[in-house]
C-alpha cells in the first residue's frame, strides 16, 4: 500500500506557467525531478519540525510524551522512506510504508482476532484496548514554503 495526496493546481499557477514554457520533454522531466527532490526534502524536514504542511503542530504521541522523543520519529523509517517519482507531466512525492496513510489521515484500529488489542506501551507495561485512535498528523502536502521553492526552482532552471 502507498499513500497519495493529490494537490490540485488551480489555473494561473505553476502548472499552467510550466505548460506555457513549451519545454522539451527531457527538460520538463529534469525540471520536475528538481521540484520532486525539493518537495521530498521539505517533507522530511517537516518531521524535524513536527508540523503539517499548513504549519500546524502534530498532536504529540504517547511514546514521545513518556520517553521524551519526537512524534513520528521513533525509528525514522517513514521519514527516510519519502521519495519522489517523475512522470511525463507530473511529479509525485510519497512513501511505500504501509502505515503512512494511517499516520497522515488518522485511523481507528480495532482488534481482529479477539476482543482486545494487546500491546506494549512505552515503559514496558502491557495494555489491552478494544480500539486505539491514531490522530491525523498530516505530513504530506505542499506548504507555502514549498510553493515558493517551486517558483525558485523554475526561475533558476530557466536562468541563462
Amino acid at each position: 500500500m502507498s499513500i497519495a495526496v493529490r494537490a490540485i493546481v488551480k489555473p494561473g499557477t505553476v502548472l499552467e506557467a510550466m505548460t506555457k514554457l513549451g519545454l522539451a520533454p527531457g527538460d520538463k522531466r529534469d525540471l520536475l525531478d528538481q521540484i520532486g527532490i525539493g518537495l521530498a526534502e521539505n517533507t522530511r524536514l517537516r518531521f524535524s519540525d513536527g508540523v503539517s504542511p499548513d504549519g500546524e503542530a502534530w498532536v504529540q504521541s504517547l511514546r514521545a510524551k513518556l520517553q521524551g522523543g519526537e512524534t513520528m520519529r521513533d525509528t525514522g523509517a517513514l521519514m527516510n522512506s519519502i521519495s519522489h517519482f517523475v512522470g511525463t507531466d507530473f511529479v509525485e512525492v510519497g512513501t511505500n510504508i504501509p502505515y503512512g496513510p494511517w499516520l497522515h489521515f488518522g485511523a481507528v484500529i480495532q482488534a481482529k482476532n479477539g476482543e482486545y488489542l494487546r500491546f506494549r506501551v512505552p515503559g514496558g507495561a502491557w495494555a489491552s484496548k478494544r480500539e486505539v485512535t491514531l490522530p491525523a498528523r498530516p505530513w504530506l502536502g505542499i506548504s507555502e514554503d514549498d510553493e515558493e521553492e517551486i517558483v525558485d526552482i523554475i526561475t533558476a532552471f530557466l536562468a541563462p
